[in-house]
């Protein structure tokens, strides 16, 4: 008799069988092979060795974490925008996990919210605290995060966690931890990467960034909303976010192709100074410190004509083509009984 193996979806807990998985990818990264498995239950997309590689965030797998580690950035995404727009609170205790360089608290602060956050990037947080004057910021898990407010009594009227769940090994505790630091009837709200674009379909000749070790979940908007209602959540409202700014990407891949990680590499090479120095940074003459602003200046200014160069391209390329957004932003309401 053969023996078949399974294994269970991580978020409905649906068997499936080992040998029933899609496609297979080697990371450049860590050199692991990870393989992609579809939920027929829930509609879920995963990749298995399913297993956070927290050095990926420290280590800047991705120019996204280089661009928070250093503060450079003040524009708001077009998740964040979502929630400023559709969010039916303008005040109270809001948490957001995965809170990265604090663009999105500082701007809930100041709208009316009592803003904390957390992020196992410490880089990330260090950056709210000096750049972004954020207080109750925190590098450490949720798991953690969790003890620290039971001691102290702490329960939020809103949790955010945008871009965070597709990096989840464990959703389904990520979730029920969520929903005890919600007050009762609290709110969520948050995005995650819409596997039914165009765009997502697509981008895996140019782009390495939706695949592991850095997103290991792969949601569709049904999806989404069964995860929410599998988890005591109504008044759920889940909407498509398309914007031409997610083809920049596209064309930058496409077009400078190889030459891509040689130019990423010299626009950050401007702005890391020796490692010898940086241990002794308090120590900084004016003169280095001064050279350094001017280093993040040319890169901000870099990365602006970059984007500016592809936004016409992406423009058009959005007008003609008729998919979905690339991104899913999704907001709901806890019963009152958890």
């Amino acid at each position: 008799m053969f023996k078949f193996f399974y294994i269970n979806c991580p978020i409905c807990g649906k068997e499936v069988e080992a040998k029933a998985y899609r496609e297979t990818y080697v990371s450049d990264w860590n050199k692991k092979e990870y393989k992609l498995y579809h939920c027929p239950s829930c509609d879920l997309q995963w990749w298995e060795p399913l297993k956070i590689e927290l050095k990926f965030y420290e280590e800047e797998g991705d120019e996204g974490y280089a661009v928070f580690h250093l503060g450079l950035s003040e524009a708001l995404s077009e998740n964040h925008k979502m929630f400023f727009k559709h969010f039916p609170l303008k005040s109270g205790r809001l948490l957001d996990v995965g809170c990265g360089d604090g663009r999105f608290l500082k701007k809930a602060k100041e709208t009316g919210f009592e803003v904390w956050g957390i992020d196992f990037d410490r880089k990330s947080v260090e950056v709210c605290r000096k750049k972004r004057g954020l207080e109750n910021v925190y590098a450490m898990s949720l798991e953690e995060f969790s003890e620290l407010a039971k001691k102290e009594g702490l329960k939020f009227d809103v949790i955010t966690f945008f871009e965070v769940l597709e990096h989840q090994d464990r959703p389904r505790e990520f979730f029920e931890k969520i929903k005890e630091l919600l007050k009762p009837g609290g709110w969520i709200a948050g995005s995650v990467p819409n596997r039914e674009s165009w765009y997502t379909k697509k981008r895996w000749q140019f782009s390495k960034g939706d695949f592991p070790p850095n997103h290991f979940l792969r949601f569709s908007i049904e999806a989404c909303k069964k995860f929410l209602l599998d988890h005591n959540f109504h008044t759920i409202n889940v909407i498509d976010i398309k914007t031409a700014r997610s083809f920049i990407w596209f064309w930058q891949h496409y077009l400078l192709k190889g030459y891509q990680k040689i130019i990423r590499k010299k626009l950050l090479k401007t702005l890391h100074l020796d490692k010898k120095e940086d241990k002794k940074s308090e120590k900084f003459t004016n003169n280095i410190k001064r050279q350094n602003k001017i280093n993040h200046k040319i890169y901000k200014g870099l990365l602006y004509i970059r984007d500016v160069i592809f936004i016409t391209l992406s423009k058009i390329m959005m007008y003609f083509i008729k998919s979905e957004g690339s991104g899913i932003y999704f907001q709901a309401k806890l019963s009152d009984d958890g």
